[in-house]
């Protein structure tokens, strides 16, 4: 497991705050930032401090925070049941981006939805592709869904339209995409965006689970959400993992 000593600096202070009884300066601080919550597959919800929010890749809507609302965003980025429900879909009363490129902009978030394949060689198309990156930029952070990807490499079109970005939501196996622990592919791929955090989804081999923990600074979660803000973003690419991945290898606990 890797563990630098830049990790004890960057999380020493988080920690010293509760140490010492200022837990909710603290709380105050995260309030100003991103509140994430993932799912399980690769459910995710985003909020941003003015209450945006942003869901993408819903396969239970049971699970989610509260209802759908007019005011929310849904973005899916792959037909598969396990990011689809077409029911969902088609009932959702707010703007959303439904296997497609696009953008919305809202006053606090704006989002792009770019092309990608579910299988290396696969087709881009701006509309009903294969495999769609959604870039949400929220709370002045960037973060990058990928959905079901199977590239063995992003494009250059592609790394130009992500750039920096702060929290990557992917998959590191899975066998349907082509991905596995031999080929490495998803590790490749975040060695391309080079992202500050990590929140993996599929995670069909949980050998891939060892080897992000050692190639990468790594932490389970059991919260249900994670607060993120420009101030606590890692120095080193970190990897969190959330739901039932966290029970795939014994970890610290994110702070």
């Amino acid at each position: 497991m890797k563990i630098p000593i830049s990790k004890i600096t960057l999380f020493g202070f988080m920690i010293s705050l509760l140490s010492f009884g200022l837990g909710q300066e603290a709380d105050a601080l995260a309030g100003n930032g991103l509140k994430l919550y993932y799912e399980n597959n690769a459910q995710v919800e985003l909020i941003s401090p003015e209450i945006s929010r942003v869901l993408i890749d819903v396969y239970d809507p049971e699970a989610l925070s509260s209802p759908p609302t007019s005011k929310d965003v849904l973005l899916t980025t792959h037909n598969h049941g396990d990011h689809r429900r077409l029911d969902f879909v088609k009932a959702f009363p707010g703007k959303q981006l439904d296997l497609k490129t696009g953008e919305i902009k809202l006053k606090d978030v704006t989002i792009r939805g770019i092309a990608s394949a579910h299988n290396e060689g696969g087709e881009f198309k701006e509309e009903g592709g294969s495999n769609y990156i959604f870039i949400v930029d929220m709370a002045g952070l960037r973060v990058a869904h990928f959905g079901d990807i199977g590239q063995k490499a992003l494009t250059p079109k592609q790394i130009k339209a992500l750039g920096k970005v702060d929290i990557a939501i992917t998959q590191l196996a899975n066998r349907f995409s082509g991905m596995t622990a031999q080929n490495r592919k998803g590790f490749n791929l975040m060695d391309q965006v080079k992202p500050k955090l990590i929140i993996p989804t599929h995670l069909f081999d949980p050998s891939c689970a060892t080897i992000a923990a050692d190639k990468w600074i790594a932490f389970n979660s059991y919260k249900k959400h994670l607060m993120f803000s420009i101030e606590n973003m890692p120095a080193e690419t970190t990897i969190i993992f959330m739901g039932n991945n966290a029970n795939l290898i014994k970890l610290p606990y994110y702070p």
